[in-house]
């Protein structure tokens, strides 16, 4: 069985959705996987060592997926992770096209041509059924599951004083990379301004080549690492730390969740990554947020906007911050999340975490096998 996978190069989430679920695919000695995308998925999917062949395609634009046609045609088996317009042209060739999404709790809308796929598989971290009845009577053959991330591991016992900054993919079509590569630079050198920070013996700094490879830091040092992960050596790094300052995506909260780590969260680039924020803040779960709404030209944006407009206004105050000094606001941040131990909410987030589904990514595994074996 040779199947064609795609995941939207979107930051970390769908590809890391994807792997873990091509982690499954892979223990049968008769699955042949092959991937075609761009960016950081297809880093990351270079990175897992999964796959047969790759196809190089910016997947999310129509035009390019056309010049692969012939591709599409060679295969019975998709696999689209959040990859939209992939998954809508496969369907023309592959019935058997599946497709993932970890956010039907935002969407203004599902196109009626997606909701056509063999399956269509929804990702609950955050609660999504209301906003399903709302947006969902496109989709045939829905499969609700739990989050497709690797939540096998627990807490380690013996923590470093260690520091880790995890910026996620920070790319995507819908985004100016320029622009977030600045972000990122100006705040990542904001945060090791802080005096607190002397205190880490290590610091790991680690995303997206797009971004890692654009840092320029104003004080190198010999204990901070700058580097490209895959995601397996990326979750033993932060198991093993004490501190984790990231970007707020569903896999970075979920795979948290039962580690025993002091979280503070980035203010987010993308539209979703801001709502997630809001969300987590109503959790009460002892995270230090550090969101648009902290700083003093932020403008209340609304849920169910369509993803570009919902970006753009995101952009916004991405932009207002480059533009700006805002240093001694967010050292005053960074000292609060350093000097508070946010031990007294371990419990509290292993709770929330036990009453997730640990096995969707070998449910949707079993599901595409057992239909085309």
């Amino acid at each position: 069985m040779r199947i064609l996978v795609s995941a939207e190069s979107f930051g970390y989430g769908p590809i890391a959705t994807c792997l873990n679920v091509m982690k499954e695919l892979k223990k049968h000695d008769d699955v042949i996987l092959d991937f075609i995308g761009s960016g950081i998925a297809l880093e990351q999917a270079k990175l897992s060592g999964y796959f047969d062949k790759y196809y190089v395609c910016e997947t999310y634009d129509f035009e390019s997926l056309k010049k692969f046609e012939d591709v599409f045609k060679q295969y019975k088996v998709l696999f689209a992770s959040e990859n939209i317009n992939g998954a809508i042209f496969g369907l023309k060739f592959i019935k058997n096209t599946y497709y993932v999404d970890n956010l039907v709790w935002m969407w203004d809308e599902i196109p009626k041509k997606l909701g056509k796929v063999k399956k269509f598989f929804i990702s609950e971290t955050l609660p999504c059924q209301d906003n399903f009845k709302r947006v969902g009577n496109v989709v045939e053959n829905p499969v609700f599951v739990g989050p497709i991330r690797d939540l096998s591991s627990g807490k380690m016992q013996n923590k470093k004083k260690q520091l880790v900054i995890n910026i996620g993919g920070a790319s995507s079509f819908l985004l100016e990379q320029s622009v977030i590569n600045e972000f990122y630079n100006k705040i990542i050198n904001d945060i090791l301004a802080t005096e607190e920070i002397k205190q880490f013996a290590s610091i790991i700094i680690c995303g997206g080549s797009k971004v890692i490879n654009s840092l320029k830091l104003e004080n190198k040092r010999s204990n901070i690492k700058i580097a490209t992960l895959a995601n397996k050596e990326y979750l033993k790094v932060m198991a093993e730390s004490s501190h984790c300052i990231m970007s707020s995506g569903l896999g970075n909260f979920i795979e948290t969740l039962n580690k025993d780590v002091n979280i503070m969260y980035l203010p987010a680039v993308n539209y979703s990554q801001l709502l997630q924020l809001q969300y987590y803040e109503k959790m009460n779960l002892g995270f230090k947020i550090l969101n648009w709404n902290t700083f003093d030209f932020y403008k209340e944006i609304p849920m169910y906007l369509d993803e570009a407009t919902g970006v753009n206004e995101v952009v916004s105050n991405v932009k207002k911050f480059n533009a700006g000094n805002y240093r001694n606001l967010v050292n005053r941040w960074v000292k609060e999340y350093l000097t508070h131990s946010q031990q007294n909410s371990f419990g509290d987030r292993e709770k929330f975490f036990d009453k997730f589904d640990k096995k969707a990514a070998v449910e949707i595994a079993d599901i595409i096998y057992n239909e085309n074996k």
